[in-house]
């Protein structure tokens, strides 16, 4: 089904949490709120971008606002404890003091003095929102490092960490990510989430599979509107949200009061303004000609390359440019190609000459084995 606007979905008598419904001739029509309040925090749509390791740079970044419709934007995950201890280079956090705001900064690690500083370190850098990862899947996170959705399995350390970032943050809001649980077996999402709201946070973000089951499986909305009937604040949900329709759906099944777009928004950064217009039951707006997408690829590569050099910002720019062009026939010729652009002028000869411009837009293969290092 394709959505063109809200009202296209009709929904039963019983609606989700926090959104109102009107009457129409052939339903009850579902409309959402068109703002999201986290703290002192108000956004203007409660439509997020979920921070991607490697992705939601500042350029990235950039290009999202260019595009409109996305309430609030993530840096790239930071690790707390290598950023205080000075063991990693806070590259992750460039350009970020003089980047428009609303902006957030979302941390990991599992030593509570180590997310409190951070925290201090943030509000010196006027950072609008801090949101703490305890979702992360990959193998480096939990089982080297302890920390991401390990601690799912302990809502008592997950409370003090929380605890201790709320301390660092002061005024600043805090929120935290969240997957069900280590694995199907155990299912914790609801006790982490009282855990969390105890102990200070203004919100949470739900992925709805466990860590165990990665992207593998469907996201499991009923999971998350049990989090969601669990707490008081705020729930965003998260996973699978790729467009306009799958966002509505998952707001109408789950009754949480936002969603994040996590992979979807690496090759169709578009989908924000998409999701926005849907929720404000407004015509949904197409996507841009391909024309415009090839334009802002190279816009993209041009703003990497001004800020790293080359051939390092070409580099940089090889992993975006293999998202785009998603269901076009003829991309895999050109992502073949792209994928090793030595530097800018071979990037723009590849551009020019591979990059279609007229096509018909088929069925999108799903992730075409570009599997991002994410944590969403």
């Amino acid at each position: 089904m394709k959505v063109e606007s809200v009202t296209d979905l009709v929904t039963p008598p019983s609606r989700p949490l926090g959104t109102s419904s009107s009457s129409t001739e052939e339903g009850t029509v579902q409309t959402w709120p068109q703002k999201l309040k986290l703290g002192s925090l108000e956004l203007e749509t409660p439509v997020l971008q979920a921070p991607i390791a490697g992705f939601t740079d500042l350029v990235f970044r950039r290009l999202v606002r260019e595009l409109g419709g996305c309430g609030l934007m993530y840096t790239e995950m930071v690790s707390a404890g290598g950023w205080v201890k000075g063991t990693i280079s806070p590259e992750r956090l460039f350009g970020v003091e003089d980047e428009p705001r609303p902006l957030g900064v979302q941390l990991w690690d599992r030593e509570p003095e180590m997310v409190e500083e951070a925290a201090r370190r943030l509000v010196d850098l006027g950072i609008s929102i801090i949101d703490l990862n305890f979702g992360c899947p990959k193998k480096r996170i939990m089982g080297k490092q302890g920390a991401g959705a390990t601690l799912l399995r302990d809502p008592a350390t997950i409370a003090r960490m929380v605890e201790a970032t709320v301390r660092g943050a002061g005024e600043v809001p805090v929120t935290a990510k969240i997957r069900l649980g280590p694995q199907q077996e155990s299912i914790t999402a609801c006790d982490v989430a009282r855990a969390v709201e105890s102990a200070g946070a203004v919100g949470l973000t739900v992925h709805g599979r466990t860590a165990k089951d990665g992207y593998g499986i469907p996201v499991n909305h009923s999971r998350i509107r049990e989090v969601v009937e669990t707490v008081s604040i705020p729930v965003i949900a998260n996973g699978d949200v790729s467009s306009a329709e799958s966002a509505l759906e998952a707001l109408k099944n789950t009754g949480a009061a936002g969603v994040m777009v996590a992979r979807r928004c690496l090759s169709a950064p578009w989908v924000f303004r998409e999701i926005t217009a849907a929720l404000r039951g407004e015509p949904i707006p197409a996507p841009p000609e391909l024309e415009e997408q090839k334009e802002q690829l190279l816009r993209h590569h041009g703003q990497l390359v001004e800020l790293h050099g080359d051939p390092f910002g070409t580099v940089l720019m090889r992993k975006f440019a293999a998202r785009y062009l998603g269901g076009i026939p003829g991309a895999r010729a050109f992502r073949s190609e792209i994928t090793v652009a030595k530097d800018a002028e071979d990037f723009r000869r590849i551009v020019a000459e591979l990059f279609p411009t007229h096509a018909e837009v088929v069925a999108l293969e799903e992730d075409e084995g570009l599997q991002e290092e994410s944590c969403s």
